[in-house]
């Protein structure tokens, strides 16, 4: 039955909406929400992109999805709802997405789409190295495969010790450098632990133009990737549409994108999975054979942890009853490959195991593996599922797949299972300082396939939610990708920044470490079941009915996640959009520049300061993303008569620590402060003075008119911690 044109008009707009509530933002006020103003290039930009898109017909037959803008209406509304301010502000666009999403999937594949898959992609991962290069450069395990290349370059040889000492690294890595190595070699040089695959793999690249050229070299292994993702699923599904579907969510989710431009092992193991998973040869034995018995026969050099994964590939290959003389290619390079592998660490160390260059200590344990397989999946730094949750479709996926290729569809599960035991038994299961999800990045290939199986019979607003939130998480960190390339920060970086009302850190798990997030285990729970529910009722048809279950689960799980959690964010949520024009709701107040308002509460200590109890400063602001600008500070006391000193409010950015004087005004005490550009987050804390009763807390950006500067020193050079008082207003700053 065919829809009013109305009612499609409402759903666009509806979902326009939706997308400029995100744009605007959202902040924590004590008795509501604070919405930010979209700006006018932001409306403009919406609203073309709803024109455009409404004349495209993608919403003939989805006006249902106007409910995308339930969880902001409630928000709105004032009523005391757990976890309902996690949905405003950004984590709006994934409604947003789901809504664009459902509609896609439902309308015809045009016959120029497959052609522009990979150089959109290319395009795209270009950008995102680009992005990388500038805002992280090579990080954690990077630099050392780089240096591996460096030293074939110029000297023709794996030793490092001398290339490490004169600083090589320097061309691409500003800090020290120390190598990566447990054991020295036979003579006593230095080798990497890392595998010399991957650096041989990107010494051409770095020979023609260094870091940035290996850098877009990988993001070019990572576009052949989604293309060979796509691929396998059209061989798999026989589907041109569903293959082509599931090609664009790799090309957009985590972990691919995030992964893009980064010289890791990991894409490199993915592109040689998703290449004998597909199994050509089998078709055309004489012109593939080679091609995946070499890709077989790279996994090992890559990284040890990969020769399991080499071997149920060839199992499956044999499985398939290739004839003898492919099966021969297939073995043949394999145990050449081998046998290589062991000569070569017999060369350098003078043992055949290639596990020993990480030493004699063992470095797999399964006590650890319950921790270490919920931190792969739920971690909020490092978990797959919680910036591609699409990807819990793939374990019923992959039973459905079996009822069609139940070869492939066992091959996939093993080789899942296998990557979780193997990362999952290791202590270092996040994998260092990288994005998330590294450690399952090689099996990017079967499980994609399984989101495929599960897709195949239909995309209902459930698992369009789990689509929408991956797309979100994947094009903002491939944007910011300083938010995803992180190590134990302990809350996730992205969630800190891109957060509404209600900082997501709050409501998911961490396991990176145990002391951080006490409650780990109940929300890992909660996320756990909303995930399984999702997935079981990820198909079917996108009625209201669907949608209103959908919307009412998100909603649930946030509420009872809220609820469950004993983080505080450190008043985050109140600052997020300080200084911009918005509305205060539910009364409907208009803000020309909102301030920021928190208590105690918001605080891990108080409301009692006593300055002998904070020696290193009582932090009245953690990491708080505050853009660049001037801003006061005003805290609400009640303290005794008779202060000596005046306490002082210390500025910590990432550099060197700021102080101001925190001065007395009527019944408080305050001081202004300035953010420096490249600061991205400052810790606000107070030290010295009195004891106070904390009441409440008031920050403003502040742009004082006629005020000269001799009355505000921001940034000049001070030696003690005694303001210099001109007014009501006193500050000096020191760095510390």
């Amino acid at each position: 039955m065919s829809e009013k044109p109305w009612s499609r008009r409402v759903a666009w707009a509806s979902v326009a909406v939706v997308a400029l509530l995100a744009t605007g933002g959202a902040a924590d006020r004590p008795q509501g929400t604070a919405q930010g103003v979209p700006s006018a290039a932001a409306i403009v930009l919406v609203a073309a992109a709803a024109v455009a898109l409404a004349r495209t017909g993608l919403m003939a037959s989805c006006s249902s999805v106007a409910l995308v803008a339930a969880p902001a209406v409630l928000a709105t509304t004032g009523l005391p709802i757990p976890g309902i301010g996690a949905l405003t502000g950004p984590p709006l666009f994934a409604l947003v997405l789901a809504g664009l999403a459902l509609a896609v999937v439902r309308a015809p594949v045009p016959t120029w789409r497959p052609r522009i898959l990979f150089p959109i992609a290319l395009l795209l991962y270009l950008g995102v190295a680009a992005r990388v290069q500038s805002r992280v450069g090579p990080e954690g395990d990077e630099p050392h495969y780089l240096m591996v290349a460096d030293s074939l370059l110029r000297d023709g040889d794996l030793s490092l010790e001398d290339d490490y000492a004169r600083g090589r690294y320097r061309a691409f890595h500003a800090g020290e450098l120390a190598p990566h190595y447990r054991v020295r070699g036979r003579n006593g040089e230095i080798y990497s632990l890392h595998a010399v695959g991957l650096s041989l793999l990107v010494l051409p690249a770095y020979a023609i133009g260094g870091y940035p050229a290996a850098s877009f070299f990988m993001a070019f292994l990572a576009a052949l990737l989604a293309r060979e993702v796509r691929e396998l699923v059209r061989a798999a599904t026989g589907s041109a549409g569903l293959a082509e579907g599931v090609g664009w969510l790799a090309v957009l989710s985590p972990p691919l994108i995030h992964y893009a431009g980064l010289v890791f092992t990991e894409v490199p193991a993915a592109l040689a999975v998703a290449v004998v998973l597909r199994c050509r040869a089998a078709d055309d034995p004489r012109r593939w054979w080679l091609l995946e018995g070499s890709a077989l026969a790279v996994l090992p050099w890559l990284n040890v942890r990969y020769a399991p994964l080499a071997v149920l590939l060839l199992a499956y290959l044999a499985w398939r009853r290739p004839a003898l003389r492919l099966l021969w290619g297939l073995l043949v390079p394999t145990i050449v490959s081998a046998a290589g592998l062991a000569l070569f660490h017999q060369a350098l160390y003078g043992f055949f195991d290639p596990r020993r260059v990480y030493g004699r200590r063992p470095e797999l344990s399964l006590a650890s593996l319950p921790e270490g397989t919920a931190g792969l999946l739920l971690d909020q730094e490092f978990g797959l599922l919680v910036y591609a949750p699409v990807f819990v479709l793939a374990v019923p996926g992959l039973f459905l797949l079996g009822r069609r290729d139940h070869r492939r569809a066992v091959a996939s599960l093993a080789l899942v299972a296998v990557v979780l035991v193997v990362a999952g038994s290791w202590h270092l299961w996040r994998g260092g300082f990288n994005p998330p999800a590294r450690f399952l990045v090689p099996v990017l290939a079967p499980l994609a396939l399984g989101v495929a199986g599960a897709l195949s019979r239909g995309l209902a607003p459930a698992g369009a939610l789990l689509l929408g939130w991956s797309i979100w998480t994947g094009l903002a960190g491939g944007a910011q990708p300083q938010l995803v390339h992180r190590d134990r920060d302990g809350t996730a970086p992205f969630f800190r920044r891109l957060s509404g009302a209600e900082e997501w850190t709050r409501l998911l798990p961490g396991f990176v470490t145990a002391e951080s997030a006490p409650d780990r285990r109940s929300l890992a729970a909660v996320w756990g079941v909303a995930l399984v529910a999702a997935a079981t009722s990820a198909r079917g048809g996108g009625g209201p009915g669907r949608w209103s279950l959908a919307l009412a689960g998100l909603v649930a799980a946030a509420a009872t996640a809220s609820t469950l959690s004993t983080a505080r964010t450190g008043a985050r949520d109140a600052v997020r959009i300080v200084g911009r024009p918005g509305v205060l709701l539910p009364g409907g107040g208009y803000e020309p520049a909102l301030t920021a308002v928190w208590g105690p509460s918001d605080l891990d200590w108080g409301p009692l300061y006593e300055p002998h109890r904070h020696p290193g400063g009582a932090v009245v602001g953690s990491r708080l993303p505050l853009p660049p600008g001037r801003y006061r500070l005003r805290l609400l006391v009640e303290e005794p008569p008779g202060s000596a000193t005046d306490p002082v409010l210390q500025v910590r950015p990432l550099a060197a620590a700021r102080i101001a004087s925190l001065v007395r005004d009527g019944g408080g005490r305050e001081c202004v402060f300035d953010i420096r550009p490249g600061e991205a987050e400052v810790t606000l804390a107070v030290t010295g003075g009195g004891p106070f009763l904390l009441k409440g807390l008031r920050l403003e950006a502040f742009n004082p008119r006629g005020t000269s500067r001799s009355k505000l020193l921001m940034g000049e050079p001070h030696d003690g911690l005694a303001g210099v008082e001109a007014g009501p207003l006193s500050l000096a700053t020191s760095e510390s």
